[in-house]
């Protein structure tokens, strides 16, 4: 009873996680974007209101993979449950923080809490790593699995929840704020989950001066891996051209549609049903019918026409019909490209390659974020554009790799 004790706080953790991102991600745009929702100063321009956003947005995963190999560090030194601990109560303080800067109206406060929460979401990592030390070699797979299952559900959740908290439309007395002070609560209840709920699993013989000058040298030896650098360069151009398109999607639908954050929300939990349907199917033998390779050059053209054409889309009925091919193909190209690194980096490397694959992913959303911003204050529809040229470049990079890889061998 204590294992599974210990290993649902861990999922809820991820969960908790997962969930507040898509909570922001749904009220940030009508928040800044919207003249009517008095955050920013009425007569603040177009312009800065996207590049406002653009910088809100990408302080999270840039504090998140700065401290993300420093917080996993940590966590083999002084334990997981530690960690945990102080980075869960960290993260309700800074979702009430959220919540204080939207009625303080503070741009100031709002980026430092965001800051902050970067910072302690790091901790999905030591999470990872706990449900490894629990699991078996058999075990091992359908563990984390588990846990990229839940982070899906929380998806499809998280945005629709917070679009509905934060709507008057469904109650008179909620506002922008409402859905910080809820997931404040949630990661309290977290907090205190993993505090009487987990146990220990890092083995305090095991704990081990950490070598941080070997550290880097093995980093290094990674990306002499056969095959290994072209494919870290897919992973980076592939989450870099996707955060071009999940982070301000929502802001088109603000500016170009008129939508609030109930319908924003709506679409987001709808697109995640799809990514949590075929991440569902991945996990369930769908992944073995194709090697990775194959599943990446594939879906890579798909989803980047796609976006594309999501730009130039009259209506929202439209996007409807497009979503499935985003949520089906993004999942796909996502799970298949870790798998890909997994199976080149050789069982010795394994923590190393899901590290670097997680910062090149937070790295992505990061410089995404902030270039959209920029791309999104010249026009409104730029950022899917280059979201999608970015995802077909990659395919077109992908193509080229595998096909001069064989042609060397």
């Amino acid at each position: 009873m204590s294992r599974k004790r210990s290993f649902y706080s861990l999922v809820f953790t991820m969960f908790n996680d997962a969930l507040g991102w898509g909570i922001v991600l749904t009220i940030f745009a009508p928040l800044l974007m919207d003249a009517s929702s008095g955050f920013l100063p009425l007569g603040t321009s177009i312009e800065k209101r996207n590049v406002l956003l653009g910088f809100l947005i990408a302080c999270y995963p840039f504090t998140q993979f700065l401290f993300m190999p420093f917080i996993g560090a940590i966590s083999d030194h002084l334990g997981r449950k530690k960690v945990l601990e102080w980075t869960i109560l960290c993260g309700a303080f800074t979702f009430v923080l959220s919540a204080l800067a939207i009625w303080w109206g503070s741009i100031v406060f709002l980026l430092l809490s965001r800051i902050l929460a970067g910072v302690c979401s790091a901790n999905s990592a030591t999470a990872q790593a706990a449900i490894a030390d629990m699991s078996s070699e058999k075990e091992k797979g359908k563990n984390l699995a588990l846990s990229g299952i839940a982070g899906g559900i929380s998806w499809i959740v998280g945005p629709p929840l917070g679009g509905i908290l934060s709507s008057k439309s469904y109650f008179s007395w909620a506002d922008f704020s409402t859905p910080f002070w809820v997931t404040a609560i949630l990661f309290f209840i977290n907090y205190l989950w993993v505090l009487w709920g987990f146990s220990e699993t890092r083995v305090k013989e095991n704990r081990e001066k950490h070598d941080w000058k070997q550290e880097i040298i093995d980093l290094s030896k990674l990306s002499k891996i056969s095959k290994m650098s072209g494919w870290l360069l897919v992973a980076a151009l592939f989450f870099l051209g996707w955060g071009f398109y999940i982070l301000f999607f929502p802001a088109l639908l603000v500016q170009h549609f008129h939508l609030d954050q109930a319908a924003i929300g709506l679409f987001s939990g709808y697109l995640s049903i799809f990514w949590l349907s075929s991440s569902t199917a991945m996990n369930r033998g769908l992944a073995l019918c194709f090697h990775p390779e194959t599943f990446v050059l594939s879906f890579l053209p798909v989803v980047g026409v796609a976006v594309i054409a999501l730009a130039y889309m009259p209506t929202t009925l439209w996007w409807y019909a497009i979503f499935p091919f985003l949520g089906v193909g993004g999942s796909i190209i996502w799970s298949s490209i870790l798998a890909l690194l997994s199976n080149l980096a050789g069982k010795e490397n394994q923590g190393k390659v899901f590290g670097v694959s997680q910062s090149l992913m937070s790295f992505g959303m990061f410089v995404s974020s902030i270039l959209a911003g920029s791309f999104a204050a010249l026009n409104e529809r730029s950022p899917l554009l280059v979201s999608g040229l970015c995802l077909l470049g990659t395919g077109m990079f992908a193509f080229y790799h595998r096909f001069h890889r064989k042609k060397q061998l």
